[in-house]
């Protein structure tokens, strides 16, 4: 999100200083207190978010059944529960109990957990929250700490190694991912069965406890139970009041979380009007009254210092950096995502330290960087200053990325210019390229992640070549520049090297760029960027998804794999080309659907190329692909360009080692 400027943050602070002071007090919440045995459609103070939905008797947080993968289902009850009086200083005391069922189905995998959590009012399902994060968090968040006012107690049963010990566990965490407490637990063994929980915090020894029995049996019977506990200071975690509820998640092996029953008691009463015998005498003010004013006349004598310091600042730093004259690269940009300082990158990279880096491309370097000031994960791609052309890269790049918002694409974040040094800054991708899938050292994809992303690569170009005033030319499409997100997600990244077209012409000459083995051939020898050199490298990213081999394989003497598809193809037998990983796990529609598109992409003839609006239905499975005719790819179709002309392409990948080049 753009920071504001210092023009927007003078006028909040004066704006809340004007709240702050000419408001009446928030009222007070009272305790609260509620017991749900069997959940119905009478419970107007459940909320339902996600994919929750309302069974019989019970709530289904997630369904027990994938694709589609990475889901999140949440419930809350819609009244705050009061955790601290800032007055008083006094907390809440509070129970919960509840029962839930997790349903494996016999799986020996599944994910990934379910947990009770109290969180700031508000609060709702974050984006790319599910698997791990359980839906409270995300990559960007799950290392913002102290801003989530976040306490929760976790059922896991998916280690993610990144935040959670080696087994499956029980934990009580605050604002991350990662516990502070845990006792393992096998809930394979439980599956179907209720788990019974006791959820207590006791604000006098500040302890947070959890009592958990199984196999249906109540934590208020018997022995067989087990316990966990830890100091936890509420008040310095979460705001003054909180909302409670549920939430489960799962990833690429799903479970069904259920809850069964929910009950919950808190004492702290803020509400009740003072008795009698506590009334203070006539003409004398109540203690509160004076206690809010020698707080608020503080408060907002402090506010109006900072605010007039705030803009004392602002004024003198950008007269230092000269920000009152705009430079002719912010003419050329207009309005923009962030502009950072180059300080603020160089601190976020860990001044570029090597153990940050994702990536080197021919003209750039690419870091990985944390941005204190909003917790957000981001990668930092920094043009070489000694290439000759680096300011026009960077003004390339940014002239069409910053126009550019689609769920398809990498998120813009902002970008610097100072001293000679061009910066873009990107959102983080947390798992890599697709490359590094395929080839590479990453788990190999499921095949309906890998249809999604094909569906979603055709999604990012019907947008560019259609979607906008002015169509845009990518003109490197590769399975190296397609990353995904939390959730696997497509989003095409690199345009360092596209093209704005003209909406009267079809093509744009330009030198040729590009990476071997995606070029259209026409491409290469005219010098002439379309729509349809696009789709033909499009062509070989599906075929390189459906075959999990690279558009040259070396292996068996440089095959080239639209040459080999097309071969087994007309021998009727194009399903031998499935990639070996993949086994009999695939829809065989789907991948019929698949390769034929490949195919259809990477025709010679560029005029019989498929639109990316007409892959998207032909993916969709809403148009059948029509059959090749047999003398496609007769003639020299599979050319190589010499050595020398190599000089101007990037070399096919080598297998990847590092996060992809943004």
């Amino acid at each position: 999100m753009p920071r504001a400027t210092s023009h927007s943050l003078s006028l909040r602070a004066r704006l809340f200083l004007f709240c702050l002071v000419s408001c009446p007090l928030i009222p007070s919440v009272a305790p609260l207190s509620f017991s749900i045995g069997s959940f119905d459609t009478d419970l107007r103070d459940i909320l339902y978010e996600g994919v929750a939905t309302l069974a019989y008797g019970y709530v289904d947080l997630t369904p027990g059944i994938a694709p589609p993968h990475f889901q999140v289902g949440r419930i809350q009850y819609s009244k705050p529960v009061r955790i601290w009086d800032p007055l008083t200083g006094r907390q809440a005391d509070f129970s919960t109990h509840f029962s839930f069922t997790i349903e494996t189905d016999g799986s020996a995998q599944y994910s990934d957990g379910i947990t009770f959590f109290l969180a700031p009012a508000g609060i709702s399902i974050p984006p790319n929250s599910a698997g791990g994060f359980l839906g409270l968090f995300n990559a960007s968040t799950a290392n913002e700490g102290p801003r989530n006012q976040i306490v929760m107690v976790e059922f896991d049963t998916y280690v993610n190694p990144e935040f959670d010990p080696p087994v499956h566990h029980i934990g009580i965490n605050t604002n991350r991912p990662s516990s502070l407490v845990y006792a393992g637990w096998d809930p394979g063994l439980h599956s179907g069965k209720a788990t019974d929980v006791l959820v207590t915090y006791n604000s006098t020894s500040k302890n947070l406890s959890v009592v958990w029995s199984f196999d249906d049996i109540p934590v208020f019977q018997g022995e067989s139970y087990s316990s966990l506990s830890c100091q936890v200071d509420l008040a310095s975690v979460l705001p003054e009041s909180a909302v409670i509820g549920f939430s489960a998640s799962f990833g690429f092996f799903a479970a069904r979380h259920s809850i069964n029953s929910w009950e919950f008691t808190s004492n702290l009463d803020t509400d009740m009007p003072p008795s009698m015998d506590r009334l203070p005498p006539k003409g004398v003010k109540s203690k509160p009254h004076r206690l809010t004013m020698l707080v608020m006349v503080p408060v907002a004598c402090l506010l109006l210092v900072i605010s007039a310091w705030s803009c004392f600042v602002a004024v003198k730093r950008r007269e230092r950096y000269g920000f009152h004259a705009l430079t002719d690269i912010d003419k050329e940009m207009g309005a923009l995502p962030t502009k950072f300082t180059y300080q603020e990158l160089l601190t976020a990279t860990k001044g570029f330290a090597d153990d940050q880096k994702l990536g080197e491309g021919a003209s750039c370097q690419v870091y990985k960087g944390f941005l204190n000031h909003s917790g957000r994960q981001v990668a930092v791609k920094r043009i070489f200053a000694e290439s000759q052309h680096s300011e026009k890269l960077f003004v390339n790049e940014l002239k069409i990325i910053s126009r550019t918002i689609y769920k398809n694409l990498v998120p813009f974040v902002g970008w610097c210019q100072e001293r000679g040094k061009f910066l873009l800054v990107y959102e983080y991708m947390p798992n890599g390229s697709l490359d590094q899938h395929l080839f590479g050292a990453r788990r190999s994809l499921p095949w309906d992640v890998r249809y999604r992303v094909a569906l979603g690569l055709a999604s990012a170009l019907n947008y560019l070549h259609e979607g906008l005033e002015q169509c845009v030319l990518h003109r490197d499409i590769k399975a190296a520049n397609v990353l995904l997100d939390t959730n696997y997600t497509t989003k095409l990244g690199d345009f360092g090297v596209a093209k704005l077209v003209d909406p009267r012409f079809r093509s744009q000459m330009t030198d040729v760029v590009g990476t071997c083995g995606y070029l259209a051939p026409e491409y290469f020898t005219s010098g002439k960027a379309t729509k349809e050199s696009d789709m033909f490298s499009f062509g070989i990213v599906a075929l390189e998804i459906a075959c999990g081999r690279r558009s040259y394989e070396d292996r068996v003497g440089r095959v080239v794999l639209h040459k080999w598809v097309w071969e087994l193809y007309l021998a009727g037998n194009i399903l031998s080309a499935v990639d070996e990983a993949l086994g009999s796990r695939f829809q065989r529609e789907e991948m019929e659907s698949l390769m034929r598109v490949g195919l259809w992409c990477v025709h010679p003839d560029p005029t019989r190329r498929p639109r990316a609006g007409q892959v998207i239905r032909f993916l969709q499975l809403e148009d059948s692909v029509p059959e090749l005719p047999h003398d496609a790819f007769d003639g020299p179709v599979s050319y190589r360009p010499s050595a020398s002309q190599l000089g101007i392409l990037e070399s096919p990948s080598p297998p990847p080692t590092q996060e992809s080049v943004y």
